[in-house]
């Protein structure tokens, strides 16, 4: 409901969300009347009604008087009074007026069914208001993949705002639909329509230098339904807002990395899709799985460029063996760097990893890479790359930082700092009475993550690609992959 208000205030003309619905008056419902008389009979929205309200909506055996007549009726019910002795179960303020199945209030039971009714009564019972203003979802809800994309969130701000983005475009389809018209090219991929709406609305927000606060609490919910036919079914998708924030940061702090990652993972809508609301993007479609996939997330999306510096560098190297070019169409690389900083707030605004944590890892990834640098240790840097459990990993730091004291007492260095000490290695690998965190991998591959950044930007991978043991360099698979 709170969609189908959201479509009725965005057509009216109406933004603020704290009055909202409330300052809906009789002639914008009459102004709705007016568009939905002529708009419910366009095969665009006729299709539509078939999967949110069913082809039992309006009887298509009626004539076509008949059919407009039945279509008056239910968009003017908000006019005739309220009688029976029921509560409306939206409004409860009111009393209902009928009680409704499945073709006037998605989701539920046809009109005969008694099964799963309070006292075996079929239907909902609703008041006339709430039977006109649930109209407001073809306002409010475009069809997605063939199914109705409806909308909730936590600030109904949101939800109008993300509402107007789509209401002009989908009307405008609607508006364009005409009976013998070829099919259109579909709108497809539900949660990036979503994301691309939200970064459009957060883009129309003036910014405050050196600060950042989104304009909306909370997250948001789509339900991605169909009432159609024997088999109604919803899909529902929730995007918590650390993922918001986290999304939005990226977009304002690293633009140079966050484009081209958010590039690499687009997927352009074919034929059968609309250009403009057709492509889907992998990265925004994943953000739905935030926090509770964390690991899975920064595995695939934010590690694989730190991997693929390496692997250029033995492309590069093995182009050079067989003069065979790289492809002209192959994508920019994405700058470490900049990512590095992604993948710092996606700890902090994802993970919900402590400031110094993250601190501690990104002072040992420096250090470490480094070292591997000033001595040009190229067995180090394998032996850290492959390191898998935690006594591998443990035993490659040990012996890095015995080997870096020993050099420095050797060169009388009088800044003989640790690679590692204790404290740090605590803090960052594990927890209370010493056991290895049940993050372990998270870490570990953090600390990869910025060992190979530093090595990239020293160009330590170009200046040894030629490097036998180097080209042959792999990180190790973990189970499952």
């Amino acid at each position: 409901m709170d969609a189908a208000l959201a479509g009725l205030c965005v057509f009216s003309g109406i933004r603020d969300a704290e009055q909202g619905p409330a300052l809906l008056t009789p002639e914008h419902l009459q102004a709705f009347q007016k568009w939905a008389e002529d708009a419910y009979f366009t095969p665009e929205l006729s299709g539509w009604i078939a999967v949110v309200f069913t082809s039992n909506f309006i009887n298509y055996s009626f004539t076509p008087e008949k059919r407009r007549e039945v279509l008056r009726e239910i968009l003017s019910s908000y006019q005739r009074p309220n009688l029976l002795p029921e509560r409306c179960a939206i409004f409860p303020e009111l009393q209902a007026q009928q009680r409704v199945a499945r073709d006037l209030m998605p989701m539920l039971m046809g009109r005969g069914p008694m099964n799963f009714y309070p006292d075996g009564q079929p239907g909902l019972p609703l008041s006339g208001q709430a039977i006109t203003a649930l109209q407001g979802l073809a306002l409010a809800a475009p069809l997605v993949s063939g199914r109705a994309l409806i909308l909730d969130a936590d600030d109904k701000q949101l939800l109008l705002d993300v509402v107007q983005e789509w209401q002009g475009p989908w009307l405008g389809r609607i508006s364009l639909s005409r009976p013998g018209d070829d099919k259109k090219p579909i709108w497809a991929a539900a949660r990036t329509r979503l994301m691309e709406a939200i970064r459009d609305v957060l883009g129309k927000q003036p910014r405050v230098k050196d600060s950042f606060k989104l304009p909306f609490m909370g997250g948001a919910t789509i339900y991605h339904l169909s009432n159609s036919g024997q088999g109604p079914d919803a899909a529902i998708y929730t995007l918590e807002q650390p993922a918001l924030r986290f999304m939005e940061r990226a977009r304002q702090n690293y633009p140079e990395a966050w484009q081209p990652l958010m590039a690499s993972k687009r997927y352009e809508a074919d034929k059968s899709k609309d250009q403009n609301f057709g492509f889907r993007n992998e990265l925004d479609e994943a953000l739905f799985s935030l926090p509770d996939e964390a690991a899975s997330f920064l595995r695939r999306y934010l590690l694989p460029p730190f991997k693929q510096a390496l692997k250029a560098t033995q492309a590069e190297a093995r182009r050079g063996k067989t003069t065979k070019k790289p492809p002209k169409d192959a994508p920019p690389p994405i700058p470490l760097a900049g990512l590095w900083g992604i993948t710092k707030l996606f700890l902090m605004e994802v993970v919900g990893m402590e400031k110094a944590r993250v601190e501690a890892i990104e002072a040992l990834g420096q250090r470490l890479g480094k070292w591997i640098v000033e001595e040009n240790d190229k067995r180090l840097f394998r032996e850290l790359y492959g390191a898998r459990g935690a006594g591998p990993l443990r035993h490659v730091l040990l012996k890095a930082t015995l080997e870096k004291s020993i050099d420095d007492a050797k060169k009388g260095n009088p800044e003989r700092d640790l690679i590692i000490t204790k404290d740090e290695y605590l803090r960052i690998f594990t927890e209370a009475d010493e056991v290895t965190r049940a993050d372990f991998t998270l870490a570990r591959d953090l600390l990869k993550m910025r060992v190979v950044q530093y090595l990239h930007d020293a160009r330590f991978f170009e200046e040894n690609k030629d490097d036998p043991e180097l080209q042959n360099t792999e990180l190790p698979s973990e189970e499952g992959e």
